[in-house]
Parts: structure tokens; C-alpha cells; sequence
């Protein structure tokens, strides 16, 4: 029976330890709508249009560009349990970067030059590897980057399975318009020599329309990516600030590139150096591209990085059966790490950082007769699906940003930011309750403020209600 080989037993140790950094906890604010979303599909049979689970908004257009991973996300859950969840992020988390692995050995021809990399790309993306779809983008985004590696080197026919790779990735996340464009620019440059390619665009293309939105789908992530609104109120599209120690390996990624391609003995094709470029530019712009610049960066690097590395390595080259040894322990110690750092017990809690969510106050409210409630915005996706029982009660905002008018986003800052319009806007909304996190300044002032009152607190939440509905509510 033939062994694996050593590079094989390395890819599988890198793809393993990608896999135990995506158990690293994460207060995971919108999963909780992406259960729902998924829940509501499963049991109508169709994609929602418009946004159901606001009373700010209830007939605003939703793009639901993620609904398949929703769908995915919710049967898992319901299925196969909490847990299964979990191990999915991690399986998406290792697929990609044991993918990423693989490519960036055929680029280099060196494993352990390949998985150095690859582990530094995997430690610079972790700061997304929350359970969301966006995993699929990175996943699709490292496929993509395997089949023009290996159309590049070998040719074929392999690059017609990028046709249904963006049929399914354009139904699980918007980030395949970043796989579209980097598509778009490697049948440009290679248009001469591998015509190939421009039949793979155009139908990769055709096949990204085949979503719930259409036309739309393709319109929907340059749309939110130039909304200032949302750019300059999430953090997540926000600038890097090198300061977190979340970027730090991103920022040893982007300057190990430049290092690296300044030193390099080869001369980078103009597909890689327009690529890291485009990526290093979105990346620096909203932080949360930095994963994408990351998965795009390991092969690159490890082809140039490679052949620095060379007169080291041929110094002192390890015999096949030794290099299969350590292979295969790194790939015990990855499996070992995995499985100590995967929770036994509430895994999807743990995992989600539940105890940072208002899960007590919820309840209280359901036990209260329904009102308007003014809610922090990262609570509003747990809050629609503590709530998913109970239709009469709603959420003023949650973190589907772009499920809402700009209107309703902005007037949710100036409350939040106690703006001097934060009472006639509570007001105008017909606000009853104000859920919001313990100790902030918007509950600090309305513990002062006439005609409210804290009916609820915890070391979370505090629940504010008029006092005239409790009057109300005495009466009845």
C-alpha cells in the first residue's frame, strides 16, 4: 500500500490547524438572522423580498444574497445539532486554507515553504472566521485561485468548473463578484495565449445571474461597499487599525509580500502582482478584506519565497522517510490541538460568546405585553430569533444594514449617540421599550430621564419602559 506523501501529510496538518483556529470564540452577532433567514426559507419555500423581521421596515427590499448558506446553516442546526455548526466553520476554515496549501506548494514546488506560508495567511484571516457565509467567499475565492494555478501550468478543461463553482458560490455569499473580477483579469492577461478562459467568464457570468436577485445580485456588493454610511458606522469596514492584535498577521503578511517580492529572483507575473495589489487596496480600505488578501497572498509568496529558501534547504535536504515522519507527526499534533480546543459542552454558545447577548431581558419582555422596542444594533439578529415565536414582537434594527433605509440607520445613530433630536426620534418611532447594554450612556441617561422607567437590569442588559404603558398595562 503506497504512504502519503510528505507534502500531502503537511497540507493536511496546515489544513487541520486552520481548522482549530476557527475554534477560537467570537461573539457572533448575525448568525442568529442567518438562522432564522434560513428557518423562515425552509418553511415557506421561497426567499423573503423584504424585510420581515423590522417594524422600522417591514417592507424595504432585502437582498438576500446569502440565502443558500442560511438554508445550509439553519438545517445543519436543526439536524444535526449546535455542535455540527461548529464543525462546519471548521471544516469551510480547513478546506480553504488546506486548498490554499495546495496551491501554493504547486506554485513553489517546496511544502514546507508552502505551509509556512499558508499558516501566517490562516493566523492574518482569523479575526473573520466567525460562522458566516462570508467562509464560503474565502473557500470559492481559494478554488478559484486552484484552477487558474493548475490552467496555467497544465491547461485543460479543469477551468469549465468555475462555471458551476460561481453558480453555487453566487448563492451563498456576494463576495463572488471579488472571485468574478479576479476571473475577469487573468482571461484580460492571458487572453493571447488561452482563449479558453473568455467562454468560462461569460458563462461563470450567466451563471452569477442564476440567484433569487438577478441583475441585482451583481449590483448588491458595489452598492453597500460605497454606501459611506455603513463604511464609516461598522467596524468591520473600517481601515485596519494595527494597533488590535487581530491585524497583526495581516500586516506580517502584507509586508513579508513586499519583502519578499522585493528580494525575489523571479519576475511576478502581471496577473499575481495586479492581484495582491487590488486585494492589499480593499484590504487597507475595510478591514474585513484582509482574509481575502490573505487566501490570494500564500501562493505568491511561497513562489517567491521559495526559491530564497532553496540553498538553505538543499544544504541539508531531509531523506523521504524522515520528511514523511515529521509530516505526519505535525499532522498528529494539528489533529491533537483540534480536537482539545473543539467545546464538549454548548459548543455553538461557546462559540458564539452568548453570554455577551441579552438572553435573560429577552425573555423578561415576552412575558410583558408587546411593544415598540428600541434595540442595540448588535443584538437585533439574537433578538429575532429569541423572538421567532412571537410576531408581535420586533426588532427596530439589527445587522442586516442594507435591509434598511439609511434613514432608519442614521436616526439609530443620533439615539444611540444621544444626538439632541435622540428624544423626538424615540418619539416619532413610537418607541415603549429601550433594550440596550448595561451602563452605556444612552441607559445612563435614561435612568434620569422623566417618563421612563428601568423595569429590568443585569450585568448585560437594562430594559427601559414608559411609564405610561406601565399604566397602561396596570389598568388592563
Amino acid at each position: 500500500m503506497r504512504q502519503p506523501s510528505a507534502p500531502l501529510l503537511l497540507i493536511a496538518a496546515v489544513a487541520l490547524l486552520a481548522a482549530a483556529l476557527a475554534l477560537v470564540p467570537f461573539e457572533s452577532h448575525d448568525l442568529w438572522w442567518h438562522l432564522r433567514a434560513g428557518e423562515l426559507i425552509l418553511e415557506s419555500g421561497r426567499v423573503p423580498a423584504h424585510n420581515t423581521f423590522s417594524f422600522t421596515a417591514p417592507s424595504f427590499p432585502w437582498i438576500t444574497h446569502e440565502w443558500l448558506a442560511e438554508l445550509l446553516f439553519f438545517w445543519v442546526f436543526d439536524r444535526l445539532g449546535p455542535a455540527a455548526l461548529v464543525a462546519l466553520k471548521a471544516l469551510l476554515v480547513g478546506l480553504t486554507f488546506g486548498v490554499v496549501c495546495w496551491t501554493a506548494w504547486r506554485e513553489s514546488g517546496n511544502a514546507w515553504v508552502a505551509g509556512a506560508v499558508t499558516v501566517i495567511a490562516a493566523q492574518a484571516a482569523r479575526f473573520v472566521f466567525d460562522i458566516r457565509p462570508h467562509l464560503f467567499t474565502l473557500l470559492g475565492l481559494a478554488l478559484l485561485l486552484a484552477v487558474l494555478s493548475h490552467d496555467r501550468r497544465r491547461g485543460g478543461r479543469l477551468c469549465y468548473a468555475l462555471v458551476p463553482l460561481f453558480l453555487v458560490w453566487a448563492n451563498l455569499h456576494s463576495g463572488f463578484i471579488v472571485g468574478l473580477g479576479g476571473l475577469a483579469l487573468a482571461t484580460a492577461l492571458t487572453a493571447a495565449r488561452r482563449r479558453a478562459l473568455w467562454p468560462v467568464l461569460l458563462l461563470s457570468t450567466l451563471a452569477c445571474l442564476l440567484t433569487p436577485n438577478h441583475w441585482r445580485g451583481l449590483w448588491f456588493p458595489l452598492m453597500v461597499s460605497r454606501t459611506t454610511l455603513f463604511t464609516q458606522s461598522l467596524m468591520e469596514w473600517f481601515s485596519p487599525d494595527f494597533h488590535s492584535s487581530w491585524l497583526h498577521g495581516f500586516e506580517v503578511l502584507l509586508l513579508a509580500s513586499i519583502a519578499v517580492l522585493a528580494l525575489s529572483r523571479l519576475r511576478p507575473r502581471p496577473f499575481d502582482l495586479l492581484l495582491l495589489v487590488g486585494l492589499a487596496h480593499l484590504a487597507l480600505q475595510h478591514q474585513r478584506h484582509a482574509a481575502l488578501f490573505a487566501v490570494a497572498a500564500a501562493p505568491i509568496l511561497a513562489r517567491h519565497g521559495a526559491p530564497l529558501v532553496r540553498v538553505a534547504v538543499d544544504a541539508a535536504p531531509l531523506p523521504g522517510w524522515t520528511a514523511r515522519s515529521v509530516a505526519a507527526g505535525l499532522m498528529v499534533a494539528a489533529a491533537v490541538l483540534f480536537a482539545s480546543a473543539f467545546p464538549r459542552h454548548d459548543a455553538l454558545g461557546k462559540m458564539t460568546g452568548r453570554e455577551s447577548f441579552p438572553v435573560a431581558a429577552a425573555e423578561h419582555l415576552l412575558r410583558r405585553p408587546p411593544g415598540r422596542v428600541f434595540n442595540h444594533y448588535a443584538w437585533g439578529g439574537y433578538l429575532i430569533w429569541a423572538w421567532r415565536a412571537h410576531p408581535a414582537y420586533r426588532v427596530f434594527i439589527d445587522g442586516r444594514a442594507d435591509a434598511y433605509p439609511q434613514t432608519v440607520f442614521r436616526d439609530y445613530l443620533s439615539i444611540e449617540r444621544l444626538e439632541p433630536e435622540w428624544q423626538s426620534l424615540l418619539n416619532r418611532y413610537g418607541i415603549d421599550v429601550v433594550l440596550y447594554p448595561a451602563g452605556r450612556p444612552l441607559s445612563l441617561m435614561l435612568r434620569q430621564t422623566p417618563g421612563w422607567e428601568r423595569v429590568y437590569v443585569d450585568t448585560v442588559a437594562e430594559v427601559f419602559v414608559r411609564r405610561k404603558q406601565l399604566a397602561k398595562a396596570a389598568l388592563e
